[in-house]
């Protein structure tokens, strides 16, 4: 039986069939050390000798690489501010999703009732803390920071995971903290959101997200979605929410695809934090097709449903069809 012999030295591989002076084949490693080394292996197979050029890793420019998602998806619900509407939920689709959101008003309590069933089944909580009865200059001068105080002690005394976006679409022009609001600003906001952010150190079971509107309104330079970004060391989830609301219909992809493009710059991770569409024919295979797509974007980390009869119809089982479609695709 013959042997190789391989000897490594000065950067390079030489393989020697023992008994034989034929040189089989070489390759340069430049990562292997330059000492001088010896091993032996039984040869149970001819060497090969691997063609001229060819491409290495480093040499490469355009390596093949498998596509491999970054996150796996969670997916939520809002059912309404109660733990009985999410219960009912969960009966209606037999699942249990991975976050329950809730929204809350400034001056408003942690929202226990709605909490604690989610810390008993292991599932998130999704604050939005919606600053209704309150100003961006009272939040930035501290005038508010008793209340802030208390609710970031509740929430860590709630020892659970809880997802907390402070001030949701916020490049909107529809609420009293939006940065277009009489006497607001993206500066005013941004300050804002730091200050209730800093109100919340140490408590290490809330992670902080940013949502923006899908599209800003008005859509002008001032009002341009990265003029609010808070910054790195502020915000753990980046995120959109964005509605098909039928007038005219609007696919998945017209709705977040630019919106989702401008929120990859931060690399963080993305949520689609509200989304629904309107009761029509297709409603069933929107939702096919949404979550569909986020399930083959590797930047999302997950998405939540708004299921409520408001604007519109956003309801799951709005018709058989479209219920029968968000069963199928959580499968």
């Amino acid at each position: 039986m013959s042997y190789i012999k391989i000897i490594l030295t000065a950067g390079l591989v030489v393989l020697i069939v023992i008994g034989t002076t034929q040189i089989l084949t070489y390759v340069n490693l430049q990562k292997f050390s330059t000492t001088p080394k010896s091993i032996f292996f039984k040869n149970s197979s001819p060497v090969q000798t691997p063609p001229k050029n060819m491409p290495t890793q480093k040499n490469n420019p355009n390596p093949q690489k498998p596509i491999t998602k970054k996150y796996k998806h969670s997916w939520g619900v809002y059912t309404g501010d109660t733990a009985s509407s999410l219960a009912s939920f969960q009966q209606q689709i037999n699942k249990q999703p991975d976050i329950s959101a809730s929204f809350v008003g400034w001056g408003d309590n942690f929202p226990t009732d709605v909490a604690t069933p989610l810390k008993q089944s292991g599932q998130t909580l999704l604050i939005f803390w919606e600053p209704t009865n309150t100003t961006l200059d009272q939040i930035i001068s501290g005038s508010t920071d008793p209340y802030i105080s208390q609710f970031a002690s509740d929430a860590k005394n709630y020892e659970n995971s809880i997802i907390l976006v402070p001030m949701p679409e916020m490049n909107g022009n529809w609420d009293s903290w939006d940065g277009t609001a009489t006497g607001n600003t993206p500066a005013k906001y941004i300050q804002a959101y730091k200050h209730i952010h800093d109100l919340f150190s140490g408590v290490q079971n809330v992670k902080f997200g940013w949502a923006v509107n899908n599209d800003s309104v008005p859509d002008t330079p001032e009002n341009a979605i990265a003029n609010y970004y808070p910054g790195d060391n502020y915000v753990d989830y980046v995120g959109v929410d964005g509605f098909n609301f039928g007038d005219p219909w609007q696919s998945y992809s017209e709705i977040f695809s630019k919106a989702l493009q401008q929120l990859k710059i931060y690399n963080k991770p993305i949520y689609i934090f509200s989304m629904a569409c309107a009761q029509g024919p297709q409603k069933a295979a929107w939702i096919t097709d949404a979550i569909s797509q986020i399930q083959s974007n590797p930047d999302i980390v997950g998405w939540v449903w708004f299921n409520t009869n408001k604007e519109q119809n956003w309801l799951i089982n709005s018709d058989p069809a479209s219920l029968q479609a968000f069963q199928n695709s959580l499968n």
